[in-house]
């Protein structure tokens, strides 16, 4: 799953925050990681140790929207309070990034650069955003620690044991029958349905609803629906007055 999850390094400035990135992506097992427009093209990876190979496999992307392209899921990091959009925690971001993977997806994690990182327009580019809470008096993060408590995060996140999703309940085939019914009522009444032989293309419909393996809940759904079409068609009869 490591591969499915990036670490994007956006306009960073300084070439040693670039090796102290790779350094904490290693150090949790992550290796996949992305520089977008950076200051300089000369990393210098002395720092990081033992993690050389991430900075030099790195794909060097011209934009943000070039960086982020393979990913499915997209979450910009922000020490600021964004209006209107709730900034989840790193370890809700993990949670949510690997149920994401296990569903198929490839997710990545955006870090600003080192002055002022991402801008409002970057943190509109996101799928979702996250932010370190961090004391008042100190409230600005080095590059390479961000990055450190996240992957450590992804890295809890992905060893959880995690139990296999419950299964919905399937709709029995008395309720798809009571369905099919009052379709059939509903048909009629709109002029759909031949009043001479109904039952072939209810039986088609039939078919293709049994195909979809619908849930109970599904089907309570769609007889609520039908069931509201059918008032709809059929004028409910006006009280006689006294």
């Amino acid at each position: 799953m490591a591969g499915d999850v990036g670490i994007v390094l956006y306009k960073p400035r300084i070439a040693d925050n670039v090796g102290g990135v790779a350094r904490a992506m290693v150090n949790f097992g992550f290796d996949r990681m992305v520089i977008a427009d950076p200051a300089t093209y000369h990393f210098d990876t002395r720092t990081a140790v033992k993690s050389e190979r991430v900075v030099e496999n790195a794909y060097i992307a011209r934009t943000f929207e070039e960086a982020v392209a393979p990913f499915t899921w997209v979450c910009g990091t922000t020490s600021r309070v964004i209006r209107r959009r709730a900034a989840l925690s790193p370890r809700q971001m993990a949670e949510e990034a690997f149920r994401r993977v296990q569903a198929g997806g490839t997710v990545c994690v955006v870090l600003g650069s080192e002055n002022h990182g991402l801008t409002d327009a970057d943190v509109d580019r996101c799928d979702a955003i996250c932010r370190i809470d961090t004391d008042e008096e100190q409230p600005s993060i080095n590059l390479a620690q961000a990055a450190a408590i996240l992957c450590y995060e992804l890295h809890v996140a992905q060893r959880q044991e995690r139990l296999p999703r419950q299964q919905a309940t399937m709709a029995s085939r008395e309720s798809v029958d009571r369905l099919v019914d009052f379709a059939r009522t509903m048909l009629l009444d709109a002029g759909f349905l031949n009043p001479q032989q109904p039952h072939l293309i209810l039986a088609e419909l039939r078919r293709l609803l049994v195909r979809g393996e619908p849930t109970k809940r599904e089907v309570e759904l769609l007889t609520a629906a039908v069931k509201q079409v059918q008032r709809s068609l059929v004028p409910v009869p006006q009280r006689k007055g006294p």
